[in-house]
């Protein structure tokens, strides 16, 4: 058995020689390492030589595009062959079986329940609807008729692919579809309408409703306002992760899995000196009487997205607000919430405090 380097044209490959019964078979590598690794395949099991020198270039070549994709998917592929010689894996697999499959398997790996939870959801949707047919057959233009049939916004759209992609991924790598159909989707799209916030005295309103009514929320309300931490992160939030100069989000509490400190606002301290629970516990009722009583309407993140707003607005740093929301650039900011407030309003949003909030003007 022979190893050597050719070189035609400037590009080189690597030869592997290998002679049977006087009988010459060589086969070509891009690098050594490949090469090397077939030599030593060989020379483990002499009998491999034989079986190679006997097959014909086609067949040979065959065998090599089975041995690459097989590689690229992280299978064995005497597993595959066996598993098909016995039967076991040549049936369709459903999409709905495959879920279950899937789902389960989360539960052995390290991801927060809410993430499962959420996973659970849209796929147990997608499977009420297309359960039936084999999980290679799911293409882009099923997903797309799927989200136009839901009415989905493009929001929930990019939230739901988020979950689903993961799951297509690893069908592709344990061989149950060729392609994930998730980079295909034609997205609508999207929406420009301007995140939902609170004025000044809205924020102010909430805030006094909870001191009256509930005391035990304004921590969860003012670190939400005044702070932009995310509502997930708020309630995994313990009293001992709030110093006097930040708030730390650690890894484990945070959304993208990356710890970051939170400045603590002087208008946020007074509040947080009130005292209350932190985290709440049931807290969707809470926070629905709190807003029955405030008189006001609720949207997704609207905490979140007034504390972009404001603070932007007060600070005119966009690196400055990115940083304390966690986010990974400036896009984002610049896309939703740039000029969206005026400068005083964002002075008397950040001049809320309990006591000293009369310079609010009402709508």
């Amino acid at each position: 058995m022979q190893l050597r380097k050719i070189v035609n044209h400037g590009n080189s490959r690597w030869r592997v020689s290998a002679y049977v019964k006087g009988q010459r078979s060589q086969r070509f590598f891009a690098n050594k390492c490949s090469a090397l690794e077939w030599m030593q395949a060989l020379k483990a099991d002499p009998s491999l030589v034989e079986f190679w020198c006997n097959r014909a270039t086609s067949e040979q070549r065959d065998i090599i595009a089975a041995f690459e994709v097989a590689k690229q998917r992280n299978l064995s592929l005497l597993r595959v062959v066996l598993q098909t010689k016995n039967g076991a894996s040549t049936a369709p697999r459903s999409l709905r079986e495959i879920v279950s499959i899937y789902l389960a398997s989360l539960k052995t790996r390290a991801f927060r329940k809410n993430t499962i939870k959420q996973a659970r959801s849209n796929l147990n949707q997608l499977a009420s609807k297309y359960g039936a047919l084999d999980t290679n057959t799911i293409t882009p233009t099923h997903l797309e008729q799927w989200f136009a049939q839901r009415k989905w916004a493009r929001s929930t759209i990019d939230g739901a692919i988020a979950k689903i992609g993961p799951f297509f991924t690893w069908c592709v790598r344990e061989g149950y579809c060729e392609s994930n159909p998730c980079g295909a989707v034609k997205r609508p799209q999207s929406d420009d309408t301007a995140p939902a916030i609170f004025t000044p005295y809205q924020a102010r309103k909430l805030l006094l409703t909870a001191c009256e009514s509930d005391a035990g929320m304004v921590p969860y309300l003012a670190i939400g306002l005044f702070a932009g931490v995310r509502p997930l992160e708020i309630q995994r939030l313990q009293k001992q992760d709030i110093s006097d100069l930040y708030i730390e989000i650690t890894a484990a509490k945070a959304k993208t899995r990356k710890r970051r400190l939170v400045s603590l606002p002087d208008n946020l301290k007074e509040w947080l000196a009130l005292g209350g629970d932190l985290p709440p516990t049931n807290k969707p009722k809470r926070l629905c009487r709190i807003l029955q009583k405030a008189d006001l309407k609720w949207k997704p993140d609207i905490m979140r997205h007034s504390f972009a707003s404001y603070h932007l607005a007060y600070l005119q740093s966009a690196d400055k607000t990115a940083l304390e929301m966690g986010h990974r650039d400036t896009q984002m900011l610049f896309r939703h919430y740039r000029e969206l407030v005026k400068y005083e309003d964002s002075k008397q949003y950040w001049d809320i405090r309990p006591r000293k909030d009369i310079n609010i003007k009402c709508e």
